[in-house]
């Protein structure tokens, strides 16, 4: 039933309580975790406010947005193993949170989205209590809100 369970991660304990419950379902189903982290690109309109930055300053920022992204799926991939889930995959995209989430989804065909209720919060470019309501509200599979 679900053979490709999708799991928006950002390394908050909803998130990674949203692992668990996908790796139980992985078992009973014999599917797929995929774990996928995105990070919030600076937009143009960020970076014409913020002309006194460097360019570099910016993409150094993305840089480090972006390795945190990649250690959060890590985290996510590592946990789903040890609780049983034996076919997991890790994805980092960039972007607007909710948008790349549901377009992963449809680009791969899933059919269940696992997500934490709330996430970090403003400061890392996450609001998963938003973000959890808008998935649910818009996507095309169903949505377990953790």
């Amino acid at each position: 039933m679900f053979q490709k369970i999708l799991v928006p991660v950002d390394g908050s304990e909803k998130s990674m309580e949203a692992v668990e419950m996908a790796a139980t379902l992985s078992q009973i189903h014999d599917g797929e975790i995929f774990i996928l982290s995105i990070f919030r690109h600076h937009t143009i309109m960020e970076r014409s406010f913020s002309m006194s930055r460097s360019s570099k300053r910016l993409d150094s920022l993305d840089e480090t947005l972006s390795g945190y992204a990649k250690e959060v799926v890590e985290a996510g991939k590592t946990l789903a193993l040890e609780k049983g889930a034996t076919k997991v995959r890790g994805f980092v995209r960039g972007g607007q949170i909710a948008k790349q989430i549901l377009s992963f989804a449809k680009l791969n065909e899933v059919d269940l989205i696992v997500i934490g209720s709330q996430g970090l919060g403003d400061l890392s470019g996450y609001l998963l209590g938003g973000i959890s309501q808008k998935v649910a509200g818009l996507a095309k599979c169903p949505v377990l809100v953790v």
